[in-house]
């Protein structure tokens, strides 16, 4: 399954590089023309030439080229799956036949040799960063991606070169080019690779190392001091042990396959710790437990394959499975009673109902005895029938759904005997599974009709197929996973049909912001040289070219309105010039009125906040009495500077073709500062009305406290009692980090007029602008915002997961509390 944050942070870095890239590009452009004046040879003098026009005509379709090529690698090393083919035969991923296999020409290998050269040179100004952006990295992409990702200095000098090349014929001019670029382009691209860092971290990601030890809360550390597992005899890895008694999960064996004894007591330790409960002291005249029995001179496993089981041990439990079968699934039998003390296998009214029977603590006796009666086989046993006594009663998954995952009970218990990796790990295939199936049955308000029957049907048949095949290869976990995720994408494209006009419409209007962030670009670098303040430049680029798209796309290019914002600018810069001499002064006077007219029409079809509109008048008028004091420009300088207006008033406003592979600014930068650029304020209020749309200024600033952990509102003590120890921290359920994870068909909770209401993500625009909810089952209702308007919410505590752990987490929590008070009533009673 894709991390719920890779399109935010392809975005964030694309648009990091191309900003360093555009700004290298700037520089190069000012610098080119001089190289050549004083270039030593005339075929030298010669080149710069051609390169000094390549930047001066074509920069535009340079940056849009580098654009492209760009996203092409950073889809390819963040979304492998979905990442486009690329030409060039022996570089492709495609299949390795000989059919496939294409020449690659003289040019593309020296333009490779040229970019891992320039790729070296870069890579010296950036080494530090460079380090620190890897180590982040690699908490989101395996060892082969993360050798070679897409932000790497020869990837990105590799796409800059392959874009100088679609533009510009000449392969000397590109190689030009492309040094000076990467001589201008150095010192910059340290700051862009710790910028990259800091947007990594604000999403919640950190570097692998940092997400293994995670310190335990005081009220966990006292809630198991009774309980919590002393030092394992002989363990000479105890010392890495984590504070509180933990110990570090890094330690355990990564493979499905059989530990060592020395990991094997670490990793028993670090389970008694996690659930509260004494560990067994493994004796030499005790059976060894499943994971380590059968080692000396056994064939190495293969990848993905767990250690054989006792003999006989595998049909038990495909034989409970076929006895379970004709069960009523709805009806589970009372706890038991009158277990011996201090036996785990009790737990008497401890879950409240069950909506499936617990086979695992119906047959617990006879498990233990195919297992082989290890110690550590029989705690493993208890924990896991502990684990389903609260997935089966757990209020926030649907019985339907439950009685699903009760058919996995066998499944797990053989996973959980074979690799202790189950519990620790938030990437077990198993683990993942399971909980998948809890998140997606709170998604569905019902299961019995609609899409939440489809959904369950799947399920259904997924799960088949796991307890009538060989679930002994955790190749299947993976393979029914990877169908489950598949089947949720086909239902939110049949679901998301239904929206089809809604989705249409904020799609365009993502595109409109990629054209005003284009035209924004070109209005900076047009306006860069002209005399201004710099408020009135700021506006010009930021504000006004927003009223001049939206005219343009309102209206046409050609239209009146137009032609108006477009004057209005140009006089705007003129208004703040010198104009000391009385027929200026009238001249200034008599079209005064009329510009404030058009700058006050223009704002209002943009829907500008006011406090900011009053806020830039206080400064434009006293400029206005200031030019009135100041003596005016030379005729020479005043030519020119109307020359300069006049190409920046001849300006084209690019296509949303042009601007389809620009990245979408970024909008949640600062939630407390007003956005640069926005297009939602652009929508009608028919196109409101019909998407449902929530505008960012309808939430309050205010922050929400409210307890959402059970649906009737009583706190489950469980979920803060403790903090368990696994191999990586949890995706956040409230806050402001929580946008950066959200999922497609994942249920959420959100406060809408005072009330809490379940939502359900169903569609999430290209560059993540925009995201559609619905809520309700038979009456559904749309709802459409900004990410900076669901940032906001988030921010403020008005959305929320719906699940506040994982199932699996949250069984772990209430467990520990069972199994503490049922070892503590052992001790009592003895």
């Amino acid at each position: 399954m894709t991390d719920p944050r890779t399109d935010a942070i392809v975005q964030t870095a694309a648009r990091r590089v191309q900003a360093a890239v555009s700004d290298a590009l700037d520089r190069l452009t000012m610098q080119v023309g001089p190289l050549a004046m004083a270039a030593t040879s005339n075929q030298q003098r010669q080149t710069l030439m051609n390169a000094d026009s390549v930047l001066q005509r074509h920069t535009a379709a340079v940056l849009r080229a580098f654009s492209h090529r760009l996203h092409e690698r950073l889809q390819k090393t963040f979304l492998p799956e979905t990442a486009p083919s690329t030409s060039g035969g022996l570089r492709s991923g495609g299949p390795s036949d000989w059919s496939s296999l294409t020449l690659v020409d003289n040019a593309e290998v020296e333009r490779g040799v040229h970019a891992d050269r320039l790729g070296q040179a870069l890579g010296v100004e950036c080494a530090e960063q460079l380090a620190e952006l890897d180590k982040l990295l690699s908490d989101l992409l395996d060892d082969a991606r993360l050798a070679r990702h897409a932000l790497r200095p020869n990837q990105i000098a590799g796409a800059l070169l392959e874009a100088l090349a679609e533009v510009e014929p000449d392969p000397e001019v590109v190689q030009m080019l492309g040094q000076h670029a990467g001589r201008v382009l150095a010192p910059q691209i340290g700051s862009c690779y710790a910028q990259i860092s800091t947007d990594l971290r604000a999403q919640g990601i950190q570097p692998r190392a940092l997400s293994v030890q995670r310190p335990r809360s005081s009220s966990g550390r006292s809630a198991s001091s009774a309980t919590t597992p002393g030092q394992v005899p002989g363990d000479p890895q105890s010392t890495a042990s984590a504070p509180g008694g933990w110990v570090d999960p890094s330690t355990w064996s990564p493979s499905y396959g059989s530990m060592g004894p020395e990991a094997h007591a670490r990793a028993a330790q670090a389970l008694g710790a996690m659930f509260g409960v004494s560990m067994p002291v493994m004796g030499g005249e005790q059976p060894p437990p499943m994971r380590l029995r059968g080692e000396a001179g056994a064939p190495p496993l293969r990848s993905g394959q767990l250690p054989a089981a006792p003999s006989g041990f595998q049909a038990l439990l495909q034989r409970i499975n076929q006895e379970a079968t004709g069960t009523a699934w709805a009806h589970a039998p009372t706890p038991l009673a009158g277990a011996p003390e201090g036996d785990l296998g009790t737990a008497p009214g401890f879950a409240g109902r069950l909506m499936a029977a617990n086979l695992i603590r119906a047959h617990r006796d006879e498990l233990v005895r195919a297992s082989g009666g290890a110690a550590l086989d029989q705690m493993v046993i208890d924990i896991v029938a502990a684990l389903f006594d609260q997935v089966l009663s757990d209020p926030k998954v649907a019985p339907e759904m439950a009685r699903q995952i009760a058919r996995l009970q066998m499944p797990v218990l053989r996973v959980a005997l074979a690799d202790m990796g189950f519990f620790h790990s938030r990437k077990h295939p198993v683990r993942r599974f399971v909980n998948r199936i809890a998140t997606l049955s709170v998604a569905y308000e019902s299961l019995q009709e609609g899409p939440g029957r489809t959904c369950l049907e799947q399920v259904t048949a997924l799960v088949d197929d796991i307890v009538e095949g060989d679930f002994d290869r955790m190749g299947l976990y993976e393979a029914k996973l990877a169908e489950l995720e598949r089947h949720i994408e086909s239902g939110h494209a049949r679901e998301s049909a239904e929206h089809a006009a809604v989705q249409a419409l904020l799609s365009g209007k993502e595109a409109d912001l990629r054209v005003q962030q284009r035209y924004m670009q070109s209005l900076k670098r047009e306006l860069a040289e002209v005399t201004l303040p710099d408020f009135v430049r700021d506006f010009l680029t930021q504000i006004w070219s927003q009223v001049q798209v939206m005219a343009s796309a309102r209206d046409g290019a050609g239209s009146e309105l137009a032609a108006r914002m477009r004057k209005a600018g140009h006089d705007l810069a003129l208004s703040v010039q010198p104009k000391g001499t009385p027929a200026l002064r009238k001249a200034f006077l008599m079209t005064l009125p009329q510009l404030m007219k058009d700058l006050t029409e223009g704002l209002a079809l943009i829907q500008w906040p006011e406090e900011a509109k009053q806020a830039f008048f206080s400064q434009l008028l006293p400029a206005h009495a200031e030019s009135l004091k100041q003596a005016p420009h030379h005729d020479l300088t005043q030519r020119l500077l109307e020359q300069q207006l006049s190409k920046v008033e001849r300006l084209a406003i690019p296509s949303r073709e042009e601007a389809a592979n620009d990245p979408v600014p970024a909008a949640m930068e600062n939630l407390s500062a007003l956005p640069v650029l926005t297009v939602a304020s652009a929508l009608s209020p028919e196109e409101a009305q019909q998407a449902g749309f929530v505008p960012e200024a309808t939430v309050p600033t205010d922050t929400v406290d409210i307890n959402l952990d059970e649906p009737a509102g009583e706190v489950d003590p469980s979920l803060t009692e403790v903090d368990i120890n696994l191999d990586s921290p949890p995706p956040p359920a409230a806050g402001l980090q929580l946008v950066h994870h959200i999922q497609k068909g994942t249920a959420y909770q959100m406060l809408m007029q005072g009330e809490w209401k379940r939502v359900r993500l169903t569609w999430v625009s290209e560059g993540r602008t925009f995201f559609i909810f619905t809520q309700g089952h038979q009456h559904k209702r749309t709802i459409s915002l900004t990410a900076r308007t669901l940032a906001k919410m988030c921010d403020t505590g008005r959305f929320k997961a719906f699940e506040q752990a994982e199932l699996l987490e949250r069984a772990t929590m209430r467990a520990r509390r069972q199994l503490a008070a049922l070892a503590g009533g052992g001790r009592s009673a003895a």
